[in-house]
């Protein structure tokens, strides 16, 4: 199992989907045939003969005399006649009424003839098509005639490899998405077949009815098609494979032919697998080891660098491969869990990859650990090995209360279950779809008990027809498809379940190892960005030397730039602000834990890795105790750092240092002097106004000066307040708003509200507003960043220890 073909990469095609017919046929309308209507012709036919009959008589049998005879004889002739003409006439009416009903009866049976053709076609073109859609992976009966006039090609058959347009075809966004077959259904036709309703009285021929009934034949042959039996793995779940006593079997026959078909049609980027298994089922689970889809999963790579990164798979095999992976488990579905509270309710949408837990069947004795009981007298010292062993698998998975997430909410997390039980009271207690291999058929007294139907009826042809079909082989339902929500949907029945042995399910697995998955997707923004990636000249911390970027050419151009790296945007794209073209002044807002102090930091360090001290300096107040500028204060661009600005004093300082350095900037411009740009931050700048008012005049005082003076000034705050935001709004030229607590805060300061709907769980995330009201959205850079490969521990490490930081997780 452990060979490893070279590796290829499988790029989606668009999918041409077959065309079904969902057209009405019109069966031809019976035609009313001709009625003779000789009887009464017939009679005065008959009554003319008796008539001459007795003229006859009497002209033998009575001695007439010649005058009577000759009275007679006349009569005799004009009867004759009058019956002559009678029967003439009835025989050319008969002959023609018997031609024209059978003209009709040939119009019928070629109209008969035309239609069955069209079923025929309707009917090959949408089997052949649902077949195209899902065919059998490996062996089928091709003799069956459900599989007559058919071109079929397994799955297995196909070449895995670029040139194959059905291979990972099924995306989210496509109609069929996480539904795969299990065997084959009869089930009515897309195509209708509408039958005339027969008016008033028709007439009917023995040769009639041998066309009706071959028109009731095409309705009862062409109104139902066999056709592959799909379940919906994504919004029925969980879904409950019942196998009792021997049909265990052919449950996990099943359940291996659903995954197979499953990771044939759907990409590992869009779809995982975890399996759960017992030790006792081993071998029949290896081949699932080797497949993509089952690469242990993390959100924060994609699969080539999972692929690169873990060689773990999460097809846990034994009780304590599961305890291991029930952790891993519990900790995709809390993320999960997570991600669909940040959303809107007009947001929410299933997460994707879809994750499907697959959980085999645990009844063999020795598929569980024995539960111990605990010893009442028994006291376990702290430092003995047996207070750190690892829990017991006693119950079935289904029974662990680490996929409680799953089977309660998996639709809306994007998690299916699919699980193998061979007893009803092991089924999980909200499972919407049941795929019951138990037969139900009734007892055979029952059906061979006497008939209602009184012994002296004479039995009609139809009730022979009846008897004769009883007496003919039916065909076994394999599987019946039952909906256990309400309201219940009728039973669908299998004909015939897939079926897959290991051989191949094992070269499906080898064949499927080696393949990697490029998708255009759509971009995305990163959720962890480390400063030093941003930066046009990377920093090693080993060799850092801050007068190399100092000295950059990139920063030392004729033109003055003041442009610096906060985030990336979208495609990788780093965003910058330029505090001149952008500026000079702006507004920062984000509520508690959107990441406002770590932005602060990020905006200060990137100044201060691209800027010299003589270039630009930094003036920091805080009215807490400044633990986000605090590391900033020993910089040597930091003129002061002043905190808990809530008093009166503190600001008589700010306002007087502030007062002394515009002084200065005046005398120098006067003299002709170069000045640093001085960037003021204040944090918290609503709490501070409220304290004194005064301070509100100044801020606007300065932001209405001339920028040849180089004051930037950076106002944050966790929220807008009232006619405080409302004057610094209008005076400020660009905008930074992280997450809001409501809509309308993020209207206050983007005049939009997307603000709000920022995910709680990635601080960082943000809106610039600037320019001419370009809104950019980026992920800020973070000072420090959660470490997640050893190898880059040391430089983490060192960074921390440089800028005197302290680590912060997400």
């Amino acid at each position: 199992m452990s060979y490893q073909q070279p590796s290829s990469i499988i790029t989606r095609k668009a999918r041409v989907w077959p065309e079904i017919s969902e057209e009405t046929i019109l069966l031809p309308t019976t035609p009313v045939l001709l009625n003779s209507q000789s009887s009464s012709i017939l009679t005065f036919i008959f009554l003319s003969l008796v008539g001459l009959a007795i003229y006859g008589y009497m002209f033998t049998h009575f001695n007439a005399t010649g005058e009577v005879r000759m009275f007679l004889l006349p009569c005799l002739a004009t009867g004759g006649l009058i019956a002559l003409a009678l029967f003439s006439i009835s025989l050319v009416k008969t002959i023609r009424i018997l031609l024209r009903n059978r003209l009709l009866l040939q119009q019928y049976l070629q109209q008969l003839q035309e239609v069955e053709n069209q079923l025929k076609a309707c009917h090959w073109q949408e089997r052949q098509a649902y077949m195209n859609l899902d065919p059998p992976l490996s062996r089928y009966d091709f003799k069956s005639a459900i599989y007559e006039h058919l071109e079929i090609i397994p799955l297995l058959q196909n070449t895995y490899n670029e040139q194959n347009s059905s291979l990972w075809a099924r995306q989210p966004a496509d109609r069929d998405f996480m539904k795969v077959r299990i065997g084959l259904q009869e089930r009515p036709a897309t195509y209708k077949i509408w039958t005339p309703q027969e008016q008033g009285q028709i007439i009917t021929s023995r040769r009639l009815q041998v066309y009706k009934d071959y028109a009731q034949a095409l309705l009862e042959k062409y109104s139902t098609v066999h056709v592959p039996l799909q379940i919906d793995l994504q919004n029925q779940s969980p879904i409950t494979i019942y196998g009792p006593g021997t049909k265990l079997f052919i449950a996990r026959e099943l359940l291996h032919a659903i995954l197979s078909q499953l990771v044939y049609h759907h990409s590992p980027e869009d779809v995982r697998i975890i399996i759960l298994a017992p030790r006792s089922q081993e071998r029949t689970w290896q081949w699932a080891e080797i497949l993509p889809h089952t690469v242990r999963y993390d959100a924060r790579h994609s699969s080539a660098q999972m692929e690169e990164a873990f060689q773990a798979h999460t097809c846990a095999i034994g009780t304590t491969a599961i305890m291991d992976q029930l952790p891993l488990i519990s900790r995709e579905l809390r993320r999960r869990e997570v991600l669909i509270n940040d959303m809107q309710p007009l947001q929410k949408t299933a997460l994707h990859p879809h994750l499907l837990i697959v959980i085999d069947d645990f009844e063999t004795a020795g598929d569980l650990d024995q539960s111990v009981a605990a010893l009442p007298n028994m006291v376990i010292p702290p430092s003995h090995p047996t207070q750190y062993r690892r829990s017991h698998l006693s119950v079935s998975p289904l029974r662990r209360p680490e996929l409680a997430l799953a089977l309660n909410h998996g639709a809306q997390l994007g998690v299916s279950v699919l699980c193998v039980c061979t007893k009803q009271s092991h089924f999980p207690q909200n499972s919407q779809l049941l795929i019951d291999l138990q037969q139900e058929d009734p007892p055979k007294l029952l059906l061979n008990k006497t008939s209602l139907l009184p012994q002296h009826k004479i039995k009609t042809k139809r009730q022979k027809k009846a008897e004769s079909t009883e007496t003919m082989p039916q065909v076994n339902i394999q599987a019946r498809i039952r909906q256990l929500t309400q309201p219940q949907r009728p039973t669908q029945q299998c004909m015939q379940l897939d079926g897959i042995g290991l051989d191949d399910l094992r070269s499906l697995a080898l064949r499927l190892q080696s393949l990697q998955s490029s998708t255009n997707q759509q971009l995305e923004l990163r959720t962890q960005v480390d400063i030093r990636s941003i930066l046009d000249t990377p920093i090693e911390i080993q060799t850092y030397d801050p007068f190399v970027l100092w000295s950059d050419p990139l920063f030392r151009t004729p033109q003055p730039l003041l442009r610096i790296p906060i985030g990336l945007t979208f495609g990788d794209e780093v965003q910058y602000l330029d505090l001149l073209r952008d500026g000079p002044h702006g507004l920062l807002i984000g509520q508690t834990g959107s990441g406002k102090s770590e932005l602060l930091q990020t905006m200060l360090l990137s100044l201060a890795f691209l800027y010299k001290p003589t270039e630009v300096n930094f003036l920091l107040l805080d009215h807490k105790v400044g633990l986000a500028l605090k590391p900033f204060g020993q910089l040597p661009h930091t003129l002061g750092l002043l905190t808990q600005m809530s008093s009166a004093a503190g600001w008589q300082r700010f306002t007087a240092m502030l007062r002394a350095e515009i002084s200065k900037r005046k005398t120098f411009l006067n003299e002709g002097r170069s000045i640093p740009h001085l960037v003021i931050i204040i944090d918290g700048f609503t709490e501070i106004v409220r304290y004194a008012e005064a301070v509100l005049d100044e801020l606007l005082m300065i932001m209405g000066m001339e920028p040849e003076l180089g004051l930037h000034l950076l106002l944050a705050a966790q929220r807008p307040e009232g006619i405080i935001y409302n004057n610094i709004r209008d005076a400020v030229q660009y905008r930074i708003c992280l997450r809001c607590a409501t809509p309308q805060e993020s209207r206050e300061v983007l005049r939009r509200t997307d603000a709000a709907d920022l995910p709680a769980s990635i601080p960082g995330r943000a809106y610039l507003l600037h320019g001419d009201n370009q809104l950019d959205l980026f992920q800020a850079a973070r000072v420090t960043t959660p470490i997640y490969e050893d190898r880059i521990a040391a430089g983490q490490s060192r960074l921390n220890s440089l800028l005197s930081l302290p680590f912060k997780g997400k």
